[in-house]
């Protein structure tokens, strides 16, 4: 017979052996495990949820202003404390710029942004300062100066009117032969000059000049520095100039408002009437002289010789530097001389 025949009575008598033995020990209740279907699992509930950004990292509270210092008005700091704030001002800015630089884990959290400072602007150099205005000399309202003329054997009268209306000025000279004279000179020689008065004297606008039934007129632009002659005859001439300029009369009052020095030179533009000329005059200093009003102190001014020839003049210093004696050359060569006569208003 087979093993495998042989074997299976054994066990299946080792089994009815011990359940017999089970049951009469104890009385055990013998059951094969029964298998049970796995409870279901509980029902699984989900909702979408938006995401929360991340929130910010914690910021660093803001540095405190520092105190404001109360301003003090300048008067009330004495130059000593201004001396040592301006030196306390230096040393601090020596010490910013000497402070060695901070590592990236020393740098504070909020550093504050630098403050530009604008260039300041660049101003333009000043520009040359103007000649300082002389002091001028106070004139009456109104003068009347009457004058000898001498002119060879011949002999006449001039007078000279000054009038003064505010900023305005009117000058007028009138001669006319005298005597057995006035029989080989006749007519008038009048001539007129008008303009303003400024800070630095007389400013002529019109010149006029006739002699007997000739009459021609000039005007100054002293904006542009020019002058426009229209003579008697012919067509108009035109003259350029360059600062202040006078007349043939306005240069005695201007000689009279500012008073030349004892001595040194002068220099004037002059129109005489003709032509624009500049002019040199040598302050020669004081003399006396004698006149019709009485012995009168005088300052000597004589014109540096030149193609025009001889000129002149006693400015009576105790009399508002008004001219008292005048000698001049005309073109023929002859000398006229004019000696005052008397000074009114």
């Amino acid at each position: 017979m087979p093993m495998g025949r042989r074997v299976r009575p054994w066990w299946l008598a080792l089994v009815a052996s011990l359940l017999l033995h089970g049951s009469l020990l104890g009385g055990l209740e013998w059951r094969l495990p029964q298998w049970h279907p796995p409870a279901e699992p509980p029902p699984f509930d989900a909702q979408l949820i938006a995401a929360r950004p991340p929130a910010a990292p914690p910021q660093p509270a803001p540095l405190a202003a520092p105190p404001r210092t109360p301003r003090v008005a300048p008067a009330e700091l004495p130059a000593a404390a201004e001396t040592e704030v301006a030196e306390a001002a230096a040393i601090a800015a020596a010490d910013l710029n000497a402070a060695p630089a901070l590592r990236v884990d020393e740098a504070p959290a909020v550093a504050p942004a630098p403050v530009e400072t604008p260039p300041a602007p660049v101003e333009a150099p000043p520009a040359a300062a103007e000649a300082a205005a002389p002091v001028l000399n106070p004139l009456p309202p109104r003068l009347d100066l009457q004058f000898r003329v001498h002119y060879g054997v011949a002999s006449g009268e001039q007078t000279l009117l000054w009038v003064n209306e505010g900023e305005r000025y009117t000058l007028t000279s009138v001669a006319a032969a005298s005597g057995l004279a006035g029989v080989f000179y006749r007519g008038r020689f009048v001539q007129t000059s008008r303009g303003r008065i400024t800070p630095h004297g007389l400013q002529p606008e019109e010149f006029w000049d006739q002699r007997g039934d000739k009459r021609s007129r000039a005007s100054f632009d002293a904006v542009n520095g020019s002058l426009t002659l229209i003579p008697a005859k012919g067509a108009p001439r035109h003259f350029a100039y360059q600062g202040d300029v006078q007349d043939a009369l306005s240069l005695f009052f201007q000689l009279a408002l500012t008073a030349p020095p004892p001595d040194g030179r002068l220099t004037y533009t002059v129109f005489n009437g003709k032509k624009l000329r500049d002019y040199s005059y040598e302050v020669r200093g004081e003399e006396i002289l004698q006149t019709a009003l009485g012995e009168l102190r005088t300052l000597h001014l004589a014109r540096v010789a030149g193609d025009d020839g001889r000129f002149e003049a006693w400015l009576a210093i105790d009399r508002h530097y008004l001219p008292v004696r005048v000698l001049r050359s005309d073109e023929k060569g002859g000398t006229v001389e004019l000696s005052v006569k008397s000074i009114g208003p």
